[in-house]
């Protein structure tokens, strides 16, 4: 499952402002084989007011190079797969 998110905070999660949103999402990570998150560099650091998943619930995450060096370094510490593009 590939799926774009308003918030990502590495310490707390995955969120959205839409409290329906982060159910379904929340759901679809529940029945992935794979998950995997995608967004731009901006929407680290940020939580919005509905947690989707934590970010244990990734394989991999996909975002641009702008993204904080301290944050990828927390994914891959906890083996989560980091492309940069």
């Amino acid at each position: 499952m590939f799926f774009g998110v308003d918030g990502f905070d590495v310490h707390y999660g995955l969120s959205t402002p839409n409290l329906l949103e982060a159910r379904v999402n929340r759901v679809m990570v529940e029945v992935a084989k794979r998950t995997v998150a995608v967004c731009d560099s901006s929407k680290f650091g940020h939580r919005s007011l509905s947690l989707i998943v934590t970010t244990s619930a990734l394989q991999e995450v996909i975002t641009d190079r702008g993204a904080p060096k301290s944050d990828l370094s927390v994914l891959k510490q906890a083996r989560i797969e980091v492309t940069l593009v």
